[in-house]
């Protein structure tokens, strides 16, 4: 078990540069509830992942802190999860060097660029030339299982409720 510390955004603006090569990702959700459980492939592997917020999470900052138990599982056992799964989004992963992960989604998700972040201490990333970004950490239709089980979000600004 590991405590993930992360923090979103959405990509609001990017201007047409040259991405390190991404890793192809398909993702599914058994469950959508307190504790998600996801299996995926990442190129040519498999995987298991459950994330909870247990006694041992907290908020740090605006970063999302989350307990995270994740296991790879034969490849064909993940395909064969995703075939069962309820919510799937597919999306390429590409690494950039001060530590972004940027995800462009893909099929029914498509036009869709988030940037993850970790970091032990729940940090922003620093800027990156060209990208922009709004923080959506706090906005759970930003989720990856939100997204998966109920489509992009609309790009306007949440209303307010009364």
């Amino acid at each position: 078990m590991t405590l993930e510390i992360e923090r979103k955004f959405l990509v609001t603006k990017i201007r047409k540069m040259t991405l390190p090569k991404g890793e192809a990702i398909e993702q599914g959700y058994l469950s959508d509830g307190e504790p998600t459980v996801r299996v995926r492939t990442r190129g040519k592997s498999g995987f298991i992942t459950i994330k909870c917020a247990g006694k041992k999470t907290a908020k740090l900052g605006k970063a999302i802190v989350r307990e995270e138990f994740e296991y790879e599982i034969p490849t064909a056992e993940a395909k064969a999860l995703l075939k069962v799964a309820k919510w799937k989004l597919k999306k390429t992963r590409h690494y950039l060097a001060n530590g972004v992960e940027l995800d462009v989604f893909k099929g029914s998700h498509r036009g869709l660029i988030m940037a993850e972040y970790e970091s032990e201490d729940g940090s922003a990333p620093k800027p990156i030339k060209g990208i922009e970004w709004r923080e959506v950490t706090e906005d759970r239709r930003y989720s990856n299982s939100w997204i998966a089980r109920h489509g992009v979000p609309p790009r306007g600004k949440r209303k307010k409720r009364k």
